[in-house]
């Protein structure tokens, strides 16, 4: 409703969907992409960076009622140009969509409270996991076998292995349980 009301904001469509947000963002080839987290038929983090990889120049703002760092870590590397909680003040809200449309970054009050502190915690995850790790650990929380593990990323079982323990000892972690809970949460 807020978005209709601002005469300076052409609205190319709506969709209740991924899919259909994918196919409408293809056809109209946006400027900004308004996102939501949780989506019917998948992850807006995953469409944030499939638009990043195949629309460049679209810019990407997600809108999400879970203001946690783990959110604010995956935004960041699906390449989004703002982020804002939904409890955010439509004031704030349109300053957001203004800034993300002229170019700039956008990260509501609550996500760069989340930042700043994530950036002064030393062991945080995010500082702490090489890629490698983050991929291993994202899969073992998907309940992938080492084995598929390895075929995914070109590894070996045994090395698998290794990265998990790697992971365990770097998070304090002491059995593939802790970790999967871990990942999870």
């Amino acid at each position: 409703m807020w978005l209709t009301r601002n005469p300076d904001l052409k609205i190319e469509g709506y969709a209740g969907t991924g899919n259909q947000g994918w196919e409408l963002c293809m056809a109209t080839r946006p400027d900004v992409v308004l996102l939501d987290v949780e989506m019917p038929d998948g992850d807006g983090m995953d469409l944030a960076k499939r638009l990043h990889d195949e629309l460049p120049k679209t810019r990407v703002l997600i809108m999400t009622g879970r203001v946690d760092p783990h959110t604010a870590w995956r935004a960041d590397r699906a390449g989004v140009q703002g982020l804002v909680d939904k409890t955010m003040q439509s004031k704030l809200f349109g300053e957001a969509i203004r800034l993300v449309a002229e170019g700039s970054r956008y990260l509501s009050p609550s996500f760069r409270k989340i930042r700043e502190k994530w950036l002064a915690v030393p062991e945080a995850f995010q500082k702490v996991l090489t890629n490698r790790e983050l991929a291993v650990l994202f899969r073992v929380t998907e309940g992938q076998s080492d084995t598929v593990i390895g075929k995914d990323l070109n590894i070996s079982a045994e090395t698998v292995a290794g990265h998990r323990k790697s992971i365990r000892k770097k998070l304090g972690l002491h059995d593939d349980c802790s970790l999967v809970a871990y990942g999870r949460e």
